[in-house]
């Protein structure tokens, strides 16, 4: 089961909670996730997580769902604990984007927080379909 601890700036609106809520119910089978909200993404770097850190960053690594999958397999057959630090309006510093191991674009587009928050959960649902051969990736 892949462990992932899943930092945000700021915590999603009301409205977007059952969105979340549901795809944080369907993860259950196959994450062991740990939402985390923060303040401030620079007070990580006080307590770096001691894990395979990704940062969600307009300008990282784009992959297809079937990409994203395989290098997620890959960190979950090794034991590897990851750590996905989502920032806030203004996005994330460039102290915390170069100490990250990986960078991981959603999208080229800019989009919200609360947008890129929804949109994590989903295809980290996806990947995880993918990855334990279920039919809602087609």
């Amino acid at each position: 089961m892949l462990k992932l601890t899943l930092y945000t700036v700021g915590d999603l609106p009301k409205t977007f909670q059952p969105i979340a809520d549901k795809w944080l119910k369907q993860l259950k089978t196959y994450v062991q996730l740990d939402h985390r909200m923060i303040k401030d993404a620079e007070k990580l770097l006080e307590k770096w997580p001691n894990d395979f850190v990704v940062v969600l960053d307009a300008d990282g690594k784009q992959f297809t769902s079937e990409g994203l999958a395989q290098r997620l397999e890959l960190l979950m057959n090794h034991g590897q604990h990851v750590s996905v630090i989502l920032g806030g309006a203004k996005g994330l510093s460039d102290e915390i984007k170069t100490r990250a191991n990986f960078s991981l674009s959603l999208s080229p587009m800019t989009t919200t927080h609360d947008l890129a928050h929804l949109f994590f959960l989903e295809q980290l649902y996806r990947v995880m379909t993918i990855i334990h051969g279920k039919e809602y990736h087609y």
